[in-house]
């Protein structure tokens, strides 16, 4: 068995800015659990204070239930690879790998026993054949596949990585992703797992911890995170889809519910007797609109086509209305209580606000200017109060 990584209120300030605030979450053993966070939200920093390379303001880390605080990185015994590769320049990639071994006296004690493992995780890495080489004559993939070798060859308590595709080309980012998939699957080893890139979180995670502004918003499965959000950040961060945020107001009548977004409206929403002429904000995700011919009935919403992204095998049609945006970076109480300068007002803000984005197949390619209609999900809108918290229907599962 792999050990058990969890963190209590766990917080880190520099003066008065507080990067990471409060955090508890927990690793099972085995679990592979990644960080998901816009750049800045405290994810590298809680990575640190695990691995014992940066001590806590506040709050504690266990490993197997055990205070960890005053062990030393080295004590711990965790494993971290970096997203610069931190190789050492003058050494060969063996050399490399090899190194935990040399210096933390993790080894097996016999040179031959240390080389044939330095050779098996090489091999699980893909990269037996460039063992000879030294840093610089490797691509960045090769050099980010070194690293990962080098932090798993002295078999880790548990294994930290901090955004480790980041530096690696595009093309190399989704086969070093399944590589990473696999390995996880096959040691089984804790892992934590740090990065911005939500694919990276959907495709490997076990559970999914998302962060913004040094505070947890959401644990859970990737499925839970995506199709269940908890708050309106989360709706917005996280899932393939792009998600618009409008303001609304819900009604509640003797027709049932309706959500008023001004100029149009959508009946028929799931009750909300409580939120009877509540302000809200209303997350309309890509999955969730189809369209429909422009005198379409129904829930229905309506626009003029702004410009048309062409992927290949479908488009995404981007459709202004005159619905009113609420961009994520303002959707929560939150969102501002960064240190002023780092503040940014609406006006800089550059997102389209109220602009819907539509997928259709390739060849309905729209004009530019034209009338459109989106017919609405209404099982796929997700409602947000003031706070950014989530609203659900009354009597309405979980996921």
């Amino acid at each position: 068995m792999w050990d058990v990584i969890e963190t209590r209120a766990l917080t880190k300030a520099y003066g008065r800015r507080v990067v990471v605030d409060a955090v508890s979450m927990s690793v099972a053993s085995g679990e592979f659990v990644v960080l998901l966070g816009p750049s800045g939200c405290g994810k590298s920093t809680i990575l640190r204070m695990i691995a014992g390379l940066e001590e806590p303001t506040s709050g504690h880390v266990l490993i197997n239930g055990d205070d960890a605080d005053e062990l030393t990185a080295r004590e711990r015994g965790i494993a971290m690879v970096f997203q610069d590769f931190a190789l050492y320049p003058h050494l060969t990639a063996r050399e490399n790998i090899a190194m935990p071994l040399r210096v933390g006296h993790t080894g097996s004690g016999s040179l031959t026993e240390d080389l044939k493992r330095v050779e098996q995780v090489a091999g699980y890495l893909g990269v037996a054949d460039l063992l000879d080489r030294r840093p610089h004559q490797l691509s960045g993939g090769q050099a980010q596949r070194v690293a990962v070798a080098r932090a798993i060859v002295r078999h880790p308590r548990a294994f930290l990585l901090d955004e480790p595709l980041s530096q690696v080309d595009a093309h190399l980012r989704q086969a070093l992703r399944a590589e990473i998939a696999r390995l996880a699957k096959r040691l089984r080893v804790t892992t934590l797992y740090v990065t911005h890139d939500q694919v990276e979180a959907l495709t490997l995670a076990d559970r999914i911890v998302v962060m913004e502004s040094g505070v947890v918003r959401q644990i859970g499965t990737p499925a839970q995170v995506r199709t269940d959000p908890d708050d309106v950040f989360v709706a917005g961060f996280v899932g393939a889809a792009r998600t618009t945020l409008v303001q609304g107001a819900v009604y509640f009548g003797r027709s049932g519910a309706v959500l008023d977004l001004g100029s149009q409206a959508l009946g028929g929403i799931a009750t909300l007797p409580a939120q009877h002429t509540d302000r809200v904000t209303v997350a309309l995700r890509t999955d969730a609109l189809r369209a429909v011919p422009v005198d379409a009935p129904g829930p229905v919403l309506r626009g003029r086509v702004a410009f048309v992204e062409d992927l290949g095998s479908e488009l995404l049609v981007h459709v202004s209305t005159d619905l009113v945006g609420v961009p994520a970076a303002f959707s929560t109480t939150d969102a501002t209580r960064a240190i002023p300068r780092q503040r940014i007002s609406r006006e800089d803000y550059e997102e389209p606000f109220g602009e819907l984005v539509v997928r259709v197949p390739a060849g309905q390619r729209p004009s530019v200017g034209a009338a459109f209609a989106v017919e609405v999900d209404l099982d796929r809108v997700f409602l947000f109060d003031r706070a950014g918290c989530r609203l659900r229907p009354e009597n309405a599962p979980r996921s």
